[in-house]
C-alpha cells in the first residue's frame, strides 16, 4: 500500500473519530487521575504529616515534667527572682583560692571532686575572665544542688561547657567555666 492510498482511506469521517478517541483517552486519563492518583498523593502527604506530628507530641511529652517544675517554681518567683545575679568579679589575688572553694561546696552537696584546675592560659583569650574546670561525681540529688550554687556564683561570667555522663550507678559532671576578674 502506497502512502496515497493509505490518505484516499482515510476519511474526514475517520479522522473526526480519531479525534475524539485521542480526547477521549485524555479525558480518561484525568478522571483515573483524580480517581486514583490525587488520593494516593493525599494519602502520602498526610502519613508525613501524621509522622512529624507524632514526633511532636512525643518531643513535648518528654519535656512535659520540666515545664511541670517550671511552672511550679515561677508561680511564685518575680521577675528580679528569675534574672541571674549582677556580675561581681573576683579579685586577682583570691581567685588562686577557687578551686578549693569548688571542692568544699561539692563535699558539702555530697558529690567526690575528682579534679579541678584554673587555666591561666585563657587569660591571653579574655584578660578579664579565667576558665576553671573541674570534674565530680555523685548522686544526681547533689548534681543538682551544686550546679544551682555553681550558677548563682557571684563571679561566674558563663557556663562554657557542661556534660553529665551515668557511670556505675552514679553521675559524672564536667564543668568549664569563666570567673570574672577585677583588676
Amino acid at each position: 500500500m502506497d502512502l496515497n492510498q493509505l490518505k484516499q482511506k482515510i476519511t474526514p469521517e475517520m479522522r473526526q473519530l480519531a479525534v475524539r478517541f485521542a480526547l477521549g483517552g485524555v479525558l480518561l486519563l484525568v478522571v483515573v487521575y483524580l480517581a486514583v492518583g490525587l488520593p494516593i498523593l493525599e494519602a502520602r502527604r498526610l502519613s508525613i504529616e501524621i509522622v512529624q506530628t507524632r514526633q511532636m507530641i512525643d518531643r513535648q511529652k518528654q519535656l512535659a515534667p520540666s515545664w511541670g517544675t517550671i511552672s511550679q517554681f515561677s508561680q511564685n518567683a518575680t521577675i528580679a527572682a528569675l534574672l541571674p545575679p549582677a556580675l561581681q568579679p573576683m579579685a586577682r589575688s583570691s581567685v588562686y583560692t577557687l578551686p578549693e572553694q569548688l571542692s568544699q561546696t561539692a563535699r558539702a552537696m555530697g558529690l567526690e571532686t575528682l579534679e579541678v584546675a584554673l587555666n591561666p592560659a585563657s587569660l591571653a583569650q579574655d584578660p578579664g575572665t579565667i576558665q576553671l574546670t573541674g570534674v565530680f561525681s555523685g548522686q544526681l540529688e547533689g548534681v543538682r544542688g551544686f550546679l544551682s550554687v555553681v550558677v548563682a556564683m557571684p563571679s561566674l561570667s558563663s557556663l562554657d561547657k557542661m556534660e553529665v555522663r551515668a557511670v556505675d550507678g552514679h553521675l559524672e559532671l564536667f564543668l568549664q567555666l569563666r570567673i570574672a576578674l577585677t583588676n
